[in-house]
Parts: structure tokens; C-alpha cells; sequence
């Protein structure tokens, strides 16, 4: 009898210890509620900048006055006697010499047209015409000269590293041509196409027609009336 009563004793004692342990113990987290994420304000992109632009620009000298320099045409320049250094898109017609970025439309000058990029479309003067990048249209001076020629130049002297089009004067030479030579004396490293004149010199020519031929990768370097290489 002791002993059932000392048994059901300990089960209280137990019972007791164990609802107390339980209700003292920490409650687990909760779930952490869904947090609704704030979007992040976009980040707008800086405006690009735009160039100033005008219509109509005269220039007195080289970026005299100022807006000749930082501002863009787009149509009509006069220098008197010469014109600014920024891009023109349309007419940039100065008496002594015009110095542009670069032209899309016409570059005319009594003295000289000059490009620091690109031009499209016509340079024209008296004396000399130069595209220090390239000329994606017609060269028309005494002396012309592009770094890439693309399209026609006509004159006393024609001088380009790459000419993709036609070069018609007393003098062309050219490193690389992809159309053709017409003149007195004819000079190229490699061509493809004809060059036709009284003297042609090629390293590698397609073809040569003229009264002095010489063609370095021809099976007759030297020839009269014509040539071409192997």
C-alpha cells in the first residue's frame, strides 16, 4: 500500500513539473508575416546632352565669333572671309577657307575645304580639299586628299590611302583602290580595277591600259599599251 502511494505521489510531482516547464518555455516565432518589398524609386537617366543648333551662321575667322565653334548648323554658314570648325548640315560656303568638323551637304571655298571627321557630299574649291577621315561623295580642287575616299575626286592631284570610287586627274595615287585610275601618271600599291593612262605603276594591278605599264606581280613586270597581274 506504501508503496502504490509513494508511486502515485511522484506521477503528481511529475505531472506538475512538466505543465509548469511547458507553460514557462518560450512561445516559437510566429511566421514572419509576407513584408510587401517598397519598390526603389527608377533612376532616371541623365538627359543626353544635345548640341546647340542654328539655322543660319556667319563666321569672320576660325571659331570668330564663338557659336562658329560649339554651335551646329543645320543650313546655312557664310564666312567672310572664313568659316567656324563646328558640323554643318547643308551649305557651308565661305570666300577664303572653310575648316568644318564635319559636312553633310556642300563645303565650297575659293581657297580650301577641310574636315576633321567626315564629310557626305560635296568639297569644292580652287585649291585644296582634304577629309582627314573620309569622303563619302565628290572632292573637286587642284589637290584632294582623303584617308578613305568613297565616291569620286577630281583635279590636278589626288592622294588617298583607301579609294573605293574613281580618281580622275594628272596625278592619283592611292594605296589600296576598289574602282579605277584615270590620269597622265597612275600610282597604287594594290587595285582592283583598271587604271588607265599614259604611265601606270602597281605593285598588283587588275589591269593596266596606257603606254607605260609596270605591274610587280605581273608575269611581265614591264609592258607597253598594257598589263595585269597574275
Amino acid at each position: 500500500m506504501l508503496k502504490k502511494m509513494t508511486l502515485a505521489y511522484l506521477l503528481a510531482i511529475g505531472c506538475f513539473v512538466f505543465q509548469t516547464s511547458a507553460q514557462t518555455s518560450p512561445a516559437s516565432p510566429e511566421p514572419a508575416k509576407n513584408q510587401v518589398k517598397t519598390p526603389k524609386a527608377a533612376v532616371s537617366a541623365e538627359p543626353q546632352k544635345v548640341d546647340d543648333q542654328a539655322p543660319i551662321q556667319i563666321g569672320f575667322w576660325f571659331d570668330v565669333p564663338g557659336n562658329t565653334q560649339r554651335v551646329r548648323v543645320n543650313g546655312f554658314r557664310f564666312g567672310f572671309p572664313f568659316s567656324g570648325t563646328s558640323h554643318v548640315s547643308g551649305l557651308d560656303l565661305s570666300l577664303l577657307g572653310s575648316d568644318c568638323a564635319g559636312v553633310n551637304g556642300a563645303q565650297i571655298s575659293i581657297g580650301f575645304c577641310n574636315t576633321s571627321t567626315r564629310s557626305h557630299g560635296l568639297q569644292a574649291s580652287v585649291f585644296t580639299c582634304w577629309s582627314k577621315v573620309e569622303s563619302d561623295g565628290v572632292q573637286v580642287s587642284l589637290f584632294n586628299k582623303a584617308d578613305k575616299s568613297k565616291g569620286w575626286q577630281v583635279g590636278a592631284t589626288n592622294l588617298s590611302n583607301n579609294a573605293d570610287g574613281g580618281q580622275v586627274s594628272l596625278v592619283n595615287i592611292v594605296e589600296q583602290l576598289k574602282g579605277f585610275q584615270a590620269g597622265v601618271v597612275n600610282v597604287v600599291t594594290r587595285s582592283i580595277g583598271p587604271q588607265i593612262g599614259l604611265v601606270n605603276y602597281a605593285e598588283r594591278s587588275s589591269f593596266q591600259l596606257g603606254l607605260i605599264n609596270i605591274n610587280q606581280k605581273s608575269s611581265m613586270p614591264f609592258m607597253i599599251f598594257f598589263n595585269f597581274s597574275k
